[in-house]
């Protein structure tokens, strides 16, 4: 199942995708899609096992350059989506007591040696404390359900 808000891109995607590709357009800033692409998987496909949160975007301002809009859209984008995405799969993981859920983050989540890119660095950390915080929050009662990280580095997209 692919996911995305660009419906002409989407159907491209599908397409190249194979004859068993299913697509949803969603807007993954509105926690709202989120339930619905839940219950678009669960219907066609019976239920869910890989969940990859990988919706960001980046910005490339200085500190002291960012402004509140700046800062408000790149957690909203790197990080509440990838929150929204994880809240709504769980409980269907959690019934199930099996999933993974993968949040692509950044190597400059880890380490931030671009000050240009501070608020994508700056999401990016937050996105992998919320992800390393599941993890340890799941592996006493769900140890089925796995959580983990991608950081890729430098793509052009």
């Amino acid at each position: 199942m692919l996911v995305a808000r660009r419906e002409k891109e989407l159907a491209i995607a599908a397409t190249r995708s194979g004859p068993a590709a299913i697509s949803v357009v969603a807007d993954v800033t509105k926690r709202t899609d989120h339930a619905r692409v839940v219950e678009a998987a669960i219907g066609k496909l019976g239920h869910i096992d890989v969940w990859v949160n990988n919706a960001g975007r980046g910005i490339s301002r200085n500190v002291s350059e960012l402004t509140d809009e700046d800062f408000d859209d790149m957690m909203l984008v790197n990080v509440k989506s990838a929150l929204y995405g994880m809240q709504a799969v769980l409980p269907h993981f959690r019934e199930r007591g099996a999933g993974h859920l993968i949040n692509v983050s950044s190597m400059l989540g880890r380490v931030p040696f671009a000050p240009i890119r501070s608020a994508y660095s700056a999401s990016k950390h937050a996105l992998n404390a919320l992800t390393a915080c599941l993890r340890l929050e799941l592996a006493p009662t769900h140890p089925g359900i796995h959580v983990s990280s991608v950081h890729p580095g430098v793509v052009a997209t």
